[in-house]
């Protein structure tokens, strides 16, 4: 559900304040399972209608936990954010937008409650693959600017992982529909030239996340006969689309 200006109480990011989030892996003796830490000013610090900094960051591990999963993990950041009751997000990396509600805030809710919403359902949706998950809520300027120059590099080595690859290089793309939740006729079709619309899932991070979850939103689509090679256009494509977007 959206949450309107009328209806909110704080915002973060959505180009009026630096906003970011960032799912590392560390090892599992760095992490300690459940801790949510909240550096800078809480909720009820907040002035009624403002825009304010902020900085989400998950730290997880696990014995089968891989750095190639990062990114689809750190993706599932803008759905459990939504399973929240008074609590809206959109986009992803550091062009993320996030609303609060006042009636949230006026029953009590804190920043900390957001990083416990997070941390739980990544344990709750990756038994098998997360051992332990710690989360850090940042909302001072200056410590979110800071961490944010760390995250944007992060997030660059990522793409620089497909840099090369061309779409004739494989067979297989693959579709994303995570934005459904919202758009609910919306479809990607992810190529290696192409990243998802929202910049956020490459086609490297499309065939982990089908490893990750088979039945999931990344799903493998083949390429077909050539419709349009000029153009990229293929059968096989387009009858995913058709069926994927209603």
């Amino acid at each position: 559900k959206s949450i309107r200006k009328e209806e909110m109480y704080v915002e973060f990011g959505g180009g009026r304040s630096p906003a970011f989030e960032l799912l590392r892996m560390r090892p599992v003796e760095e992490i300690t399972d459940g801790q949510v830490t909240v550096i800078g000013p809480d909720i009820d610090q907040m002035q009624a209608g403002s825009a304010v900094p902020l900085g989400i960051i998950v730290n997880v591990g696990g014995e089968r936990m891989r750095r190639e999963f990062e990114p689809v993990l750190e993706r599932r950041i803008h759905n459990f954010v939504n399973y929240g009751e008074g609590t809206w997000h959109v986009a992803q990396r550091n062009l993320i937008w996030v609303r609060i509600s006042k009636d949230v805030v006026k029953g009590g809710l804190r920043m900390e409650h957001l990083g416990r919403l997070i941390g739980a359902k990544f344990k709750m949706d990756f038994p098998d693959l997360l051992d332990r998950v710690e989360v850090t809520i940042i909302t001072d300027r200056e410590k979110v600017l800071a961490a944010m120059q760390e995250a944007e590099t992060i997030y660059d080595a990522r793409d620089a992982r497909i840099r090369g690859m061309t779409d004739e290089d494989v067979d297989t793309y693959y579709s994303c529909t995570l934005c459904q939740t919202f758009a609910p006729n919306h479809v990607c079709i992810i190529t290696p030239e192409r990243s998802a619309l929202c910049g956020a899932i490459t086609w490297l991070d499309g065939r982990t996340a089908y490893e990750i979850s088979p039945s999931g939103a990344n799903q493998p689509v083949e390429k077909g006969e050539a419709i349009d090679a000029l153009r990229g256009e293929y059968e096989g494509i387009n009858r995913f689309v058709r069926k994927a977007s209603h």
